[in-house]
């Protein structure tokens, strides 16, 4: 409702700018920059993909669009799949970490990664070609008449791929379609938004050792959202509707998945401002069922749902001229298991006009899926309707400090997991014990020159679990550094990200394995043609670098895309 409201919090942004001036295809592409994030997609784009955010659990991380969340109720441990988010037609990423329980509601655990949506787009078309016979279009569409407009953007992407088994022949491609269209209508105080999406993407996958030549992956993903904002003289209303829904299927030979699962929101908030505070309160509303059936070998099932009202309240305070405060708590009453609440407080002190000192307490949950509750298999699985939803307990404080032309932000994080979600004896159940995330996030960035920028960043990570073993796929250091130059008609972008040796699983033994480091070199070029067209060149893992991560699947090798971009 305001932003104070994530001044003392740690928020990442990715612009669409960024998002077209890199030739960023998909989610996993544009996030890999951010601290705090380890992003693990299991062979090249359009594979399954796992967000380790603060070292937290890949699934501890929400994903929303425009602030509402897109839960797939169907899968078994309540993971985003971010590999099958293609973004041409998002106009922002937001990323808010940290346990955001008062904002978000359940499982915002590590973090946010929040899609924006909007009605304002320039009319283009773009066209892409590049390795692996990768080749996409992309039409955005924008209209404005009196107080009303429409933006339609329509874009696709497919490519042979390479093999997703280290040792394979047979190409692993992808083929993704997206289309969206957003309205906005005005009327004095009123103002009424639209957001139709619809995602289809197919993906030949790999199972981790060797070529599987008949296994395919189809993911669709449909969202409807309506919603409507009236000033008064106190503030406003917001009142959103939202539905998701979700159709998978994979296929290896006569192995057939099936994953269905639908969710309806409606958010209702009523925000009050004054000139040094204001404060908000709210209803959110949620229904959701979710269903999958594994036919063959393997068999398992669920069909059920289930339902949550939460009832949460915000307030931010301009305490004086350096001070700010935020504040929120929220109680939930889901359907499944016992209500819960959670907190939140934090804020900001300016200590000089250059040096600024920030902290957050908050507290979120993770609740557990339809599958660790009520599923079943032939094996003599049988979900735990017991089950208690896991809590996260995040504290982190941090330091800006600018001089001259240069930033620098420092953030200490720790975050303490109870009632953690694990399997064993043929059911899920709580471990006892807690588990803890901390370490330190670090960004500096410097304006060398009129036409150069430095950007750097690092994050130090210890991850480990109830028995103080540290946790396989959580590098302790991932990093980037990055130079901007701009010379006339030309913007250039060089690149390099680290990753830190970490443990991992042995995808043929399951034996716990430890995976080298590995520095990534990327090259974007962007080419002002006129003012009415530009080509954008990127050239990918430039020291042609071979590695796997995950352990079994192979990532892609020096690689290039050309796009050209045309305005009318």
């Amino acid at each position: 409702p305001s932003v104070l409201t994530t001044a003392s919090m740690s928020v990442d942004y990715i612009d669409q700018y960024t998002i077209e001036n890199t030739n960023t295809i998909d989610t996993v592409q544009a996030i890999a920059r951010i601290t705090g994030l380890n992003v693990v997609q299991s062979g090249p784009t359009g594979q399954q993909t796992s967000v380790f955010m603060r070292g937290m659990n890949s699934n501890h991380t929400m994903v929303a669009i425009n602030g509402i969340a897109i839960k797939d109720h169907s899968t078994t441990g309540g993971l985003h799949d971010i590999g099958t988010d293609f973004i041409k037609h998002v106009t922002a990423i937001q990323v808010v970490k940290g346990s955001q329980g008062t904002l978000y509601g359940a499982n915002a655990v590590g973090g946010v990664i929040n899609f924006i949506t909007t009605d304002s787009y320039a009319n283009s078309i773009s066209m892409t070609t590049g390795s692996n016979n990768t080749k996409g279009i992309t039409l955005k569409i924008s209209q404005n008449k009196d107080n009303h407009s429409i933006s339609v953007v329509a874009d696709g992407t497919a490519s042979d791929g390479i093999s997703v088994a280290p040792s394979g022949t047979e190409k692993d491609g992808f083929d993704a379609r997206n289309i969206t269209v957003n309205t906005k209508s005005k009327w004095d105080d009123v103002e009424i938004k639209t957001t139709l999406l619809r995602r289809e993407s197919d993906a030949d996958l790999d199972n981790g050792t060797s070529d599987d030549l008949d296994y395919t992956a189809d993911n669709e993903m449909n969202l409807y959202q309506l919603s409507g904002k009236v000033n008064n003289s106190l503030g406003f209303y917001n009142i959103t509707f939202s539905r998701t829904e979700y159709d998978r299927e994979y296929v290896n030979g006569t192995e057939i998945d099936e994953y269905d699962s639908s969710s309806n929101t409606i958010l209702l908030t009523n925000t009050i401002q004054k000139d040094k505070w204001d404060v908000t309160p709210g209803v959110e509303y949620e229904e959701f069922d979710g269903s999958f059936i594994n036919r063959g070998s393997y068999s398992a099932s669920v069909d059920t749902g289930g339902e949550n009202i939460g009832y949460f309240v915000n307030t931010n305070i301009m305490a004086s001229d350096r001070l700010i405060l935020s504040a929120g708590v929220r109680q939930d009453d889901p359907s499944l298991f016992d209500d819960y609440s959670t907190y939140r407080l934090g804020g900001t002190y300016d200590i000089t006009d250059n040096f600024k000192l920030k902290g957050n307490y908050s507290t979120s949950v993770k609740t557990p899926t339809l599958y660790e509750m009520h599923g079943t298999d032939n094996y003599g699985y049988n979900g735990n309707p017991n089950l208690l939803p896991e809590e996260a307990e995040t504290t982190d404080i941090g330091v800006e400090f600018k001089f001259k032309d240069s930033v620098l932000d420092v953030v200490y994080f720790t975050t303490d997991l109870t009632n953690l979600i694990t399997y064993g004896n043929s059911t899920y159940s709580n471990a006892s014990g807690k588990s803890n995330r901390h370490g330190v996030e670090m960004k500096f960035n410097s304006l060398i020159s009129d036409n150069l920028y430095w950007r750097n960043n690092a994050t130090f990570t210890i991850a480990e679990d109830g028995n103080g073993t540290q946790v396989t796929r959580r590098p302790k250091w991932t990093g980037l550094t990055a130079i901007d130059y701009k010379k006339e008609k030309w913007t250039t972008t060089a690149e390099y990200l680290h990753t830190g040796s970490h443990l991992d699983i042995d995808s043929a033994t399951w034996a716990t394995i430890t995976q080298p480091a590995v520095g990534i070199a990327n090259v974007h070029t962007n080419y002002e043609i006129n003012d009415k067209s530009n080509m954008i060149l990127s050239i990918n893992n430039v020291g042609d670098k071979t590695y796997e991560r995950p352990d079994g699947y192979a990532q892609q090798g020096r690689n290039m895309l050309l796009t050209y971009k045309l305005k009318f």
